[in-house]
């Protein structure tokens, strides 16, 4: 039962998100939560310079950076259609992972100015994130900075 909850709050707040509204998902997050997002993009290294190392990178900690995170994600545009949710693990220690694909539409329907596959892997403690890392390919994200700099389309 919990499973199936977990799997439809996550599918609301990425409606939300989809929807322009950063709300329902920010309030999902502990006030201590991190963010991790990894490479060298304008995204990683919003708050911080990227690291490397065995450990992931914690691109964003406490809620009022992850706040910023998704204001500049509902600000770009960005579309997120899940693909698979998978869930595990008890109430105190649950688990998440998310597989979706992510755009932004274009001014010519088919031809996104961004487009990536995404897994956001999620760690909770009683119904609340305490860390959410975000997979994807970084070359990409790069190049949507670069199309938000210049105008290129990145499709």
């Amino acid at each position: 039962m919990i499973k199936a909850a977990v799997r439809w709050m996550i599918r609301r707040n990425i409606a939300a998100l989809n929807a322009g509204r950063h709300e329902p998902a920010l309030a999902m997050f502990a006030g201590s939560a991190t963010l991790c997002f990894p490479g060298r993009n304008a995204w990683s290294g919003q708050f911080r310079e990227p690291t490397l190392g065995r450990s992931a990178h914690r691109s964003h900690q406490g809620r009022d950076e992850i706040e910023a995170f998704l204001r500049r994600y509902v600000r770009h545009g960005i579309q997120m259609a899940v693909e698979d949710i998978l869930v595990n693990g008890p109430p105190w220690a649950l688990r998440a992972a998310v597989r979706a694909h992510v755009w932004v539409p274009g001014p010519e329907v088919g031809r996104d100015v961004y487009s990536n596959r995404v897994v956001l892997m999620i760690d909770t403690r009683w119904g609340r994130i305490q860390r959410q890392e975000d997979y994807e390919d970084t070359e990409r994200a790069a190049a949507f900075d670069a199309h938000l700099a210049g105008g290129s389309v990145v499709s």
